[in-house]
C-alpha cells in the first residue's frame, strides 16, 4: 500500500470524526441549548481543513475531480449541520 492511500484513509477517519463533532453540535442546537459561536467556528475550521488536506492528497489520482466534488459536498453538509438554526 502506498503512503497516499494510507494518508487518504486517515483523512476518511478524520472526516468521520468531523461528522461526529458536527452531530454533537447539531444535537445541542436541537435540544435548545445555547451553543456559542467559538465551537461552531472551531468545528468548521476542522472540517474544512480535513477536506482540503484530503483533496490535496488525492490531487494526482485518476478520481481527483470526483473526490474534490465529494469533499465540497461534505464541507457543505457539515456546515449545514453546524450553522443552521433549530427547526421549528
Amino acid at each position: 500500500m502506498e503512503s497516499t492511500e494510507l494518508i487518504y484513509l486517515s483523512m476518511v477517519l478524520f472526516t468521520c470524526y468531523g461528522f461526529n463533532l458536527a452531530q454533537g453540535l447539531r444535537a445541542a442546537i436541537n435540544r435548545g441549548d445555547t451553543v456559542r459561536v467559538i465551537p461552531k467556528v472551531l468545528c468548521s475550521i476542522y472540517c474544512i481543513s480535513v477536506s482540503i488536506i484530503a483533496v490535496r492528497v488525492v490531487s494526482d489520482s485518476s478520481f481527483s475531480e470526483l473526490l474534490t466534488y465529494l469533499h465540497v459536498f461534505i464541507i457543505l453538509f457539515q456546515s449545514a449541520m453546524i450553522w443552521f438554526p433549530k427547526p421549528k
